[in-house]
Parts: C-alpha cells; structure tokens; sequence
C-alpha cells in the first residue's frame, strides 16, 4: 500500500507546489518558439544585468513600461477622437445641406413635370418628322430630277457628256418607277410625275437628236473616231426609232459619199503622200489590177463594219449582257435593255453597211467588166473570174449575201466565167476550124498538146484556189466539159482520114495525154472515167483488128468459117502446116502495128486479149476436128493448152 502511493503522492505534490509548477513551466518553455525569442529580445534591450535587484525589479520594470506605452496610445487616439468629432460635424451640416437640396429637387420636380412631359412628346414628333422627311427625301430622290439634271437635260448651253446620260438613265427609271404609283392609291401623283418627266424626256431627247446629227455630220472622214458620248446617244435614241432612224441615215448618206470619195482617191491618188500607190498605175497586169481594187474594198467593208459596231455599241451590250445574270436582267434599265430588245442590231447594221458600200458597186464593175472584155487569154480570163469569186464569198461574209457589193461581184463573177467561156468557144471554134492532119508517130498534135497544156494550168489554178466548195467535182465539171468536148471532136476530126488501125491508135495516143493531165487532181474523177470509156472503145477495134490478122496469117480462117462435116482432111492437113509455122514464128511482143502506141502496157494489154480471143477460135476448131468430126487425121493436132503454153497464155480456169 505504501508503495503504491508514493507516486501519487508526489505527483499531487508537484502540482500545488507554486515553485514546482513555475519550474515546470519554465522548463517547459521552446526557445525555438518565435513570439519567446520576440519576448526575449525585446528585454535584453534594458536587461542589461543579471544581478539580484535587477530580478527582483523586472516585474516591475516591464509593468512601468508598458504604462508607459499606454499612456503614449492614450495621447495618439485622443488626436484621432478629435478628428473625428470634428469629421461627425462636417456629415451633420452635409447632411442638413443635402435635406435642403432635395426639398428644393422635389419643389423643383412638381414645378417642371408638365414641362418635361412637353419635352418628350416634342421628341416623339421630332422622330416621327425625321422619318417623315427621310421618306420624303427617298421618294423625290426616286420621282424627281434635280436642279443641275433638269439643267443638263434641258439647256442648249450643257454639253452631252456623261453628266447628261445619267441623268437620261435617271429620268427613264422615274418613268417607269410611276407606273408602279398608278396602281396604288397615289394615282394622281403618279399621272403628275409622268406629265412632268414626258416634258423633260422630250426636251432632253431633242437636244440629244441634234446634238447626235452634228456628231454624225462628223463622221465623213477615212478613218472617223466614234465617240463614247455618240454611241450612248444612238442607244439611247433607239426609243425613238423615227429620230433614231433619221440619225442612221444621216450616217449612211455622210458614209455612202466618203466611201465612193476614197474608192476613188485609191484607184487615182492612193494614198496619203502617194503611198500606196494608185491602183489604177497597176492597170497593164489584170490580175493585180482586179485584186488590189477587191482587197481595198474588201478592208474598207470590214473598216466600215467596225465603224457602225461602234456606233450601234453592239459589242458592249452583248459582253454587258452575258455578264448580266438572270436576275439582274429584271433590274437594268431600259436604255440598257434596247440594244437587245428594242431594234435589231445587227440587221440594221447589215443594212446601213450595204448602202454605204453601194457607191463602190458601178466604178468596180465597170472597170472589171473592161478588163475581161480585153483579155484574149482564156487562162488570164479564168484567174481573174476565180479570183472575183473568192472575194465575192469573201464580201459576202461582211456585208452579207444579200448587199450590193455581194451581189455586183458576184454578177462580175458569172460575167468573167461567160468570158472564159466564150473565149473557150472561140478557140474551140478556131482549132476545129483548122484540123491538124496527125503524123507519122500518130502522137498528139501541137495544138492538143496545147489545148491540154491549158488545161493543166486550169486545174492547177484551180486546186491552188481560195474558193472552198464541197462540191468541187460538180463545180469544175462545166469547166472540163467546154474543154474536153472539143478537144475530142478534134482528135476524131483529125483520125477520120486515117485506117482503122492508125485511127484508133492516134485517138488512143490522144486520150492518153488528156487523161495523164487529168489523173493529177482529185476533182476529175468523172470525166476520167469517161475517157477510159473511149480509150477503151478505140482498145476493143484494136483487139479485133489485132485478133482478124492473127487469124488469117494462122490458116485457120477455112476451118473457122467452114462446118465440122464439110471440113475435110486435105483441109485440116494444109491448115494445121500453116498454123505450126504460126506458132513457131508468133510471140506476145507488140506487133509493129500497135508499136506507135504511147502506152506500151496498153499495147500489150492488146496483143494479149487478141490472142485470147485466138486461142478460144482455135478450141471450136480444135473441137470441130476431134469431136464433132468422124475423120481419121493422119497427123497429130496440138491441144488448146499446147497452144497457150506455145503462145506463152495462161491457162483458163
């Protein structure tokens, strides 16, 4: 028991021992707290000695100074109480001052509320007048021309420039913008509108009319400049097809007489400072003549053309057009939609181009026609009507096929060919006249070698030529035949005193050279095959003339002509000694008869039917004397094929 309690004991004892407890809570102390090492700091400042009476005072030296301290804190905060008594009173007499505002707010509030209640309804009518005079402003910016347009549409003393044709474009839209007011309830400031902008239109469209006749009075130079303003104002006055029209013939008739005024100048001054050169100076060579009078006409046409495009402005508006969408094309303006709608172009252009170009039509004609009618040479006569030809289809892509020009070349055309032609009949009539009797050679004579010689240079020119037709054989046909018929009659004129053999043989020689000019080109294809036909007519009387000699030098002609049972052996027996000394003498070269033929494979194309038609004489003779025939021949009589074989044939099928 006592031992156990002994531990009690001194814990208790520990406990309410005051010294104990201050040791243990000495001892207790960190000195790695923060606020001890603070505390410890703050008195090593004036606990300097570690001395007796200096414990014993701490206590109350930390006592004195920290009354000391408060009494410091007490001084500082009775400055701040001051302040802020003093700040109380400042609140207070604001707070009095901000009572007395408001009660002169609310005096003044009651005083002025009907004058604030006045001041917004004049805002709300102030708004609704802005609205007002926005509209206002919109619809006579919309329905109503302005003082400097009015001015420019209207006065003798504006020019027409841009300024005018916007206006102009304005004007059209407030038009056609009206007929929109005629379909509401504003129907009489509608008809007012429109009374008011038909005056104006009228007035402006005058002084445009006029503006646009001097401007075309203008244009009687060789090379006219066309103005940007002079093509807005012919499409402009396309709404006034009378003034329109009026314009365009001022145009043609001031075009007719510069174009007939400088055809001229170029066939008697040329040009500028003598160059080129007159046309006219170029008269002794036709075809240079006729091609630099065509050419100048044919670069004045396409000039001219130009020249009205740019004044009609065609290809502005179709380049406008196919840039225009669908859309879009709803929202131009009328002046924009004319150039497709209103007139059509292009027809009016081909027409004024044609009266324009008409003046040109006699001095050509008349001097083409002269020089045809000079020419003797058939081959000069037909260069120059082929050559009228290709400019006439040339033209024709410029001014049309149904313009004068077009038409004046190509009756020039037809006159140059009648020409060549009546030339053809005159030398055709000649050499008919003067038959050649052939030679010894029975070739060609010079006057058809000439004749063909002519007839190849024919061809060529016009094989060379720029006239594209999809019918060429067609269209040279009649050339060949007023060539070739009487070149034939003269060959058969000429053959008619001749033996049967020598006259097929010197027409065959004839043929042949007409034949070989006419294999050179495709376009003669026809007539061609019509002289093989008489090539091979004249062939046919050769082989038979060939094959009747063969016969009668063979003997066999008695027993040809005789019947199988009338032949007798005596017959047969001198027959078929004069046909082996035939054979062995007889061969498949050219007999010196059809030696003067120019075609030597012809020739032996001859010998070698001939002595087909031989061979199948001798098999009815062969068959006659073995077949049909009871004889008993002393003497062997060779078979068709020993024949052939001799006669170096092929054997038939």
């Amino acid at each position: 028991m006592a031992a156990t309690e002994t531990p009690y004991m001194q814990a208790k004892l520990v406990n309410t021992n005051p010294l104990s407890r201050k040791l243990n809570k000495t001892l207790s102390i960190s000195l790695e707290d923060g606020h001890t090492l603070e505390a410890l700091g703050a008195l090593s400042e004036y606990y300097t000695e570690n001395t007796l009476a200096a414990r014993r005072s701490l206590r109350g030296d930390i006592e004195r100074r920290v009354m000391a301290t408060n009494e410091r804190f007490l001084d500082a905060f009775d400055v701040v109480a001051g302040r802020v008594k003093a700040m109380e009173q400042e609140m207070e007499h604001m707070n009095t001052c901000c009572r007395e505002m408001e009660e002169k707010l609310d005096a003044a509030t009651s005083n002025t509320s009907h004058l604030i209640k006045r001041t917004q309804e004049l805002k709300t009518q102030s708004k609704q007048c802005s609205v007002r005079r926005a509209v206002i402003d919109v619809f006579l910016a919309r329905f109503t021309l302005s003082d400097a347009e009015v001015a420019t549409l209207t006065s003798p003393s504006q020019h027409v420039g841009v300024e005018f044709f916007d206006a102009l474009q304005h004007l059209e839209r407030i038009s056609n913008d009206c007929k929109a007011l005629l379909v509401t309830e504003h129907q009489e400031a509608g008809f007012e509108i429109m009374e008011r902008m038909a005056s104006f239109q009228e007035t402006a469209f005058d002084k445009l009319f006029r503006w646009a006749q001097t401007e075309c009075r203008s244009l009687n130079s060789d090379a006219p400049e066309v103005t940007a303003s002079l093509r807005h104002a012919m499409r402009a006055l396309k709404e006034r097809p009378v003034l329109f029209q009026t314009c365009i013939d001022e145009v043609s008739n001031i075009r007719c007489s510069a174009m007939v005024r400088s055809f001229l100048d170029a066939l008697t001054r040329g040009g500028p400072g003598g160059f080129p050169r007159p046309i006219e100076l170029h008269a002794p060579d036709p075809l240079r003549y006729v091609g630099d009078m065509l050419a100048w006409l044919h670069q004045a046409a396409t000039e001219e053309k130009e020249i009205l495009e740019a004044i009609f402005d065609v290809k502005a508006i179709a380049q406008k057009r196919r840039q225009t969408s669908t859309e879009d094309l709803a929202l131009e303006s009328p002046l924009d939609a004319l150039g497709g709608l209103h007139v059509a172009d292009r027809a009016a252009i081909a027409r004024v181009l044609d009266k324009n170009m008409e003046g040109t039509c006699r001095p050509l004609k008349v001097r083409i026609e002269q020089v045809i009618a000079s020419q003797s040479d058939p081959i000069v006569v037909y260069r120059l009507a082929n050559l009228v030809q290709f400019y006439e289809r040339t033209l024709a892509g410029v001014v049309g096929d149904e313009a004068q020009l077009a038409l004046t070349t190509k009756e020039i055309t037809e006159a140059g060919y009648k020409g060549f032609f009546d030339t053809l009949n005159t030398q055709a009539s000649e050499m008919l006249g003067l038959v050649q009797t052939p030679g010894a050679d029975l070739l060609p004579p010079p006057a058809v070698r000439e004749t063909v010689l002519h007839l190849r240079e024919i061809m060529a020119i016009y094989d060379e030529s720029l006239v594209v037709s999809e019918r060429r054989e067609e269209d040279f046909a009649h050339i060949l035949v007023a060539l070739l018929e009487p070149l034939s009659q003269m060959c058969v004129l000429g053959a008619a005193s001749l033996p049967t053999i020598e006259n097929a043989i010197y027409t065959i020689n004839c043929f042949l050279h007409i034949q070989s000019a006419l294999n050179l080109y495709p376009f003669t294809a026809g007539q061609v095959g019509a002289i093989e036909s008489q090539i091979a007519a004249q062939v046919d009387v050769l082989v038979n003339e060939e094959y009747t000699a063969a016969i009668q030098e063979s003997g066999l002609l008695p027993l040809i002509e005789a019947d199988a049972t009338a032949i007798s052996v005596q017959a047969v027996q001198e027959a078929m000694t004069r046909f082996e000394k035939f054979l062995y003498g007889a061969s498949m070269e050219v007999s010196s008869s059809l030696s003067r033929l120019s075609g030597r494979k012809l020739a032996s194309k001859i010998t070698q039917r001939a002595f087909r038609l031989f061979v199948d004489a001798y098999r009815d003779v062969y068959r006659k004397v073995t077949v049909d025939s009871t004889l008993r021949l002393p003497i062997a009589v060779r078979t068709v094929e020993e024949v052939e074989t001799l006669l170096s044939l092929e054997h038939d099928d």
